[in-house]
């Protein structure tokens, strides 16, 4: 099993416009659809980091004070307007730029990020908001130094959904795939997983294949990121 670097090139790895946040820490963000290990491995990669004497902090979406709460009551709405969703998902980050990760940059800290701005934008463009509008919504976001794509195809997250159903806003259900929560999950990934493997090249994101074991997949993102701080 090998790990997928695409080329990085100053002043890209952000939607259109974002600038480089010019502190003195290291923003590092994990993408990728649900169940491609994203909260796992940010905590594996904490914990490896600070074993490695590294200063970290870790940050996740939908997890503000301000807005926090208000996602969670639209996702479980039975039909979310996604314009409505995104621009929910906007304030959450704003307030945690301003919050958690700016100030943690300041101070040299390697912050870690379960997720950023490409999260919301995947579920927003699935859902026909248009990328030139999105782009310009999250223009306001520091660009992370480094974004891992954590790489899985609809049929392993499907495998790895577990005896419980999706909810219905995992499943994609508002936009009518299949009345069957199940399969609509897995198209709805598989939409989510297509988003990604699009945006890949533009976003300048560094894929790891995470069909692995936890172990496995540990093993590809571990030296990725120790190579690129070491050359920071």
């Amino acid at each position: 099993m090998t790990a997928l670097v695409t080329g990085r090139e100053e002043g890209r790895g952000s939607p259109a416009g974002l600038e480089r946040h010019g502190q003195p820490g290291l923003f590092v963000v994990l993408e990728g659809t649900d169940r491609a290990g994203r909260s796992t491995h940010v905590r594996r990669l904490e914990q490896h980091l600070r074993y490695r004497g590294r200063g970290v902090t870790r940050t996740s979406l939908a997890t503000s004070l301000l807005t926090a709460k208000a996602i969670r009551a639209a996702k479980r709405e039975r039909r979310t307007d996604p314009v409505e969703t995104v621009l929910l998902y906007a304030a959450d980050l704003a307030e945690r730029i301003e919050q958690v990760i700016l100030p943690s940059l300041r101070a040299g800290l390697v912050v870690l990020a379960d997720r950023y701005v490409y999260t919301p934008m995947a579920r927003a463009a699935t859902h026909g908001v248009d990328p030139g509008w999105l782009d310009r919504l999250f223009s306001f976001a520091p660009a992370p130094d480094l974004t891992l794509l954590l790489d899985v195809d609809a049929e392993t997250a499907l495998a790895r959904q577990g005896r419980h159903g999706p909810d219905r806003y995992e499943a994609g259900m508002d936009l009518g795939l299949s009345s069957d929560a199940l399969e609509s999950f897995r198209l709805f990934q598989d939409r989510l997983h297509t988003w990604f493997e699009a945006q890949a090249s533009h976003y300048n994101f560094t894929r790891i294949e995470a069909r692995g074991t936890p172990d496995a997949v540990a093993a590809l993102i571990e030296p990725v990121v120790d190579t690129f701080l070491a050359g920071r």
